[in-house]
């Protein structure tokens, strides 16, 4: 069961594995594996060594769960290995769809699109071009892996009941849990805020027609902290790296041309064409990003505190009111309803705001996301469960799913293990 649990925790590592960056073997870099026509190099079993402290909040990782990690990213290499074999393609909208997720998914873990650049030390542009051969190869092990275990393996409750027994003095107790529906929505930006950033660009625009260097404006300016350092320069990029906006106007620049001012979800842009190469353009840009102001937030609040009026009226029920006006589309077709939640994996704005609330409650407005994306959202307390020993009697289906987990990880293994007779293999470590 412990081994269960460690393949549970270490499964955010395949989304980080198509999130690393890989910069190709330096000297002194050792080979731990060669699968197929992959490496498996130390610094690579490093980086993720590292993400997965950085994720855990740890100084040091075990020796097992370094030989864990490693055994996944082996596992991964099979995968692709066995996906090139059978011809597995991607289609480049898939890749760059996917792309601007993980980006999205990135930002939202650390904060912003500048601390990004800060982690990584290079513009925004530049990430996604490493991320971009990376992400390829995930999409084909992911592609394969979905065929092979596209539907979920059931458990029956005889197997359930058989799991237990045989785990019962591993599974982890069950912490306190709060069991919520929300209704969510997104902060929109206001006309006010839109307007005095493209005001901004205006003025900068002036500057640059005026004969000011476009560069030193970027230092000064430019709010992609990644770029403004090297003057706006984004490097060499080919189309389908930027937004759509940003490409259509870098595209038909002329090179040492400057475009007018252009909009996108980032903020307004004033692009410049420095070079290019074939298919390849090099581009400057100054970025003044939306910048949001607080007093513009009422609007979203004050919907909501209107919305919480109706239902605490009795004129909407909770969950039609989700169903209409919630903008997490996820939760809204189950009326809000967001499940269970562990009082760990809540963040101390949710849990203040939970903390004297009765049973059916709901909270005032509370803010939710990081300081670029973020909205608001009223909390309903469907119930509260404190903390205890697992029982059948009491989680019957919490035990369901490790059961379900342990029999997936299992055929899981056996497939991994068929596999290796058709791949090459050679752990060198």
């Amino acid at each position: 069961m412990k081994r269960i649990i460690l393949i549970i925790s270490l499964l955010p590592l395949i989304f980080l594995a198509a999130a690393g960056l890989s910069y190709g073997q330096n000297e002194g870099d050792r080979i731990l594996a060669i699968v197929g026509n992959e490496i498996i190099l130390e610094s690579d079993l490093q980086y993720q060594i590292q993400l997965y402290a950085r994720q855990n909040q740890l100084t040091s990782i075990n020796p097992v769960v370094a030989q864990q990690i490693f055994q996944q990213l082996l596992t991964e290499k099979i995968i692709l290995a066995k996906a090139e074999q059978d011809s597995i393609t991607v289609r480049d909208e898939e890749v760059n769809k996917e792309l601007d997720y993980r980006i999205k998914s990135i930002v939202d873990q650390v904060g912003s699109e500048d601390r990004i650049q800060e982690i990584y030390g290079m513009p925004l542009v530049k990430i996604k071009l490493m991320l971009k051969d990376d992400l390829i190869k995930k999409l084909k092990t992911d592609k394969l892996r979905r065929k092979k275990f596209g539907n979920p393996l059931k458990v029956t409750d005889k197997e359930v009941r058989e799991f237990y027994q045989s785990f019962k003095d591993s599974i982890p107790p069950v912490s306190q849990e709060y069991e919520l529906s929300h209704i969510y929505l997104t902060r929109n930006l206001t006309a006010e805020e839109k307007q005095a950033a493209k005001d901004k660009a205006l003025k900068i625009l002036d500057s640059v027609k005026s004969g000011i260097d476009f560069s030193e404006l970027a230092k000064r300016n430019s709010d992609d902290k990644g770029s403004a350092v090297n003057g706006g320069d984004l490097g060499f990029a080919k189309k389908g790296i930027f937004v759509k906006e940003f490409e259509e106007a870098l595209f038909t620049l002329n090179i040492g041309e400057v475009s007018n001012v252009v909009e996108t979800e980032y903020g307004y842009h004033i692009i410049k064409l420095i070079e290019k190469k074939g298919e390849q353009y090099r581009g400057q840009h100054i970025l003044v990003a939306f910048q949001k102001l607080e007093s513009s937030d009422f609007e979203t609040i004050n919907k909501l505190k209107a919305i919480k009026d109706s239902i605490t009226s009795s004129r909407l029920t909770f969950e039609d009111a989700a169903k209409k006006y919630s903008q997490d589309p996820e939760s809204a077709v189950k009326g809000g309803y967001l499940g269970s939640i562990a009082i760990e994996k809540l963040d101390s704005a949710y849990i203040e705001a939970l903390k004297d609330l009765p049973i059916g409650g709901i909270t005032n407005p509370v803010k939710s996301g990081n300081d670029k994306n973020y909205g608001y959202e009223l909390i309903m307390l469907k119930g509260k469960n404190e903390p205890h020993k697992v029982s059948l009697d009491t989680d019957f289906e919490r035990i369901r799913k490790f059961a379900q987990t342990y029999k997936e990880n299992k055929a899981y293994d056996e497939w991994i293990e068929e596999l290796k007779k058709s791949v090459y293999v050679d752990v060198k470590f």
